[in-house]
C-alpha cells in the first residue's frame, strides 16, 4: 500500500490534461503556442505532441460547460495579465476529477 494524498492523483492524472485543455484555449484566442505552453506549464513539444493524443480528454474537459467556463474565465485572466490566484486552479481541479473517476476533492 502507497500513501498518496487526493492531489497527487490528481496531479498524475488529470492536471497534465488541464494544463493542455488551458493551452488549447490560449492558442485559439492568438496567443503563440510557446507562450501558451509555457504560462500552462508545459513545454512546446509537450503541447505539439500531446494536442493530438489527449484530444479526447481535452475535449471531455471542454464539453463540460461548468469546466469550459472555469478555463476560459483562466484564459480570460491570463489574457488580460491580471493576478490568478492558485485557489481558481484548485477549483478547476476539484471540479473536473469527477470526469477522470477520482474521488471528490476534500478541500473543494
Amino acid at each position: 500500500m502507497k500513501l498518496a494524498t487526493p492531489c497527487e492523483e490528481a496531479f498524475r492524472i488529470e492536471v497534465p490534461i488541464l494544463r493542455m485543455a488551458i493551452a488549447k484555449r490560449l492558442v485559439e484566442r492568438g496567443m503563440p503556442v510557446v507562450k501558451a505552453s509555457k504560462i500552462s506549464g508545459i513545454s512546446a513539444t509537450t503541447y505539439e505532441k500531446n494536442i493530438k493524443e489527449k484530444r479526447e480528454e481535452i475535449e471531455k474537459l471542454l464539453k463540460d460547460e461548468e469546466i469550459r467556463d472555469i478555463i476560459d474565465a483562466l484564459v480570460g485572466r491570463i489574457l488580460a495579465n491580471q493576478t490568478i490566484e492558485s485557489t481558481s486552479f484548485c477549483i478547476l481541479c476539484s471540479r473536473a476529477r469527477k470526469l477522470f473517476n477520482l474521488k471528490p476533492c476534500p478541500l473543494y
